[in-house]
């Protein structure tokens, strides 16, 4: 095989393979399902083929690229389409653990052993499998889980302290010097600096390495001396 030739297989290669993975809509990076998986594969088995394989005519192999993305194609238009070809094609999820009870016929379905259930847990943030209510095999491999109520994560509205914004804060002293363009903006001047200085008992402002005010009125002050136990 000369150079030239070798130079129009992988043209030819690079610009059928591109064309087809914007055809495919990216179906073969993204949740992949393991038929995906096999068609990725195989697409590039292909593709390496028509560029190494001196035999073999470059029209036959990209023929036979394009042919075979179109049955991918075809495939994911099914599994679109219809419930039924879903199921085939692309199968659905499994249950491994329902109503608190882990299922062993659904981990010999999807060949998974108590380990391998208790690893992807531990990724979820379920250490205590007695924690999960609901856990799936899903169809591109990855365990999802749902916790028991008493287990579920609460949300402001669940509890009834929802807290208000506290906005925008704003530095008024750094490194024990006063920000007066600061203190323009937020209405204040020094009188009320020192007043917040000997609120919190410090003499002088050089005591202060860093204070800052929120729109709720909130004052987080730093002294430069730090006292760590």
């Amino acid at each position: 095989m000369t150079i030239f030739e070798m130079f129009i297989r992988t043209t030819v290669s690079f610009i059928i393979l591109y064309i087809l993975c914007r055809f495919l809509n990216k179906k073969l990076i993204a949740q992949m399902t393991f038929f995906d998986f096999v068609a990725g594969i195989t697409i590039g088995s292909i593709v390496a083929s028509s560029m190494l394989t001196k035999g073999t005519p470059v029209l036959v192999g990209m023929v036979g690229l394009v042919l075979f993305g179109f049955y991918s194609f075809l495939s994911s238009i099914g599994a679109i389409k219809s419930l039924f070809g879903r199921k085939i094609l692309e199968d659905e999820p499994t249950y491994l653990i329902k109503n608190g009870q882990i299922l062993e016929e659904g981990l010999k379905k999807v060949r998974l052993t108590m380990d391998g259930l208790s690893t992807g847990l531990r990724k979820k943030g379920f250490f205590y499998v007695d924690q999960v209510e609901t856990a799936f095999m899903e169809t591109d491999g990855t365990i999802t889980a749902l916790a028991k109520p008493p287990y579920l994560s609460a949300m402001q509205k669940d509890v009834f302290n929802i807290q208000a914004s506290r906005g925008n804060a704003q530095a008024f002293i750094i490194d024990g010097q006063i920000l007066s363009e600061s203190l323009r903006m937020l209405g204040k001047d020094m009188d009320w600096v020192r007043t917040i200085l000997q609120t919190n008992n410090i003499a002088n402002i050089k005591e202060v390495f860093f204070a800052q005010i929120d729109e709720q009125g909130t004052i987080y002050i730093d002294k430069r001396h730090d006292i760590v136990t």
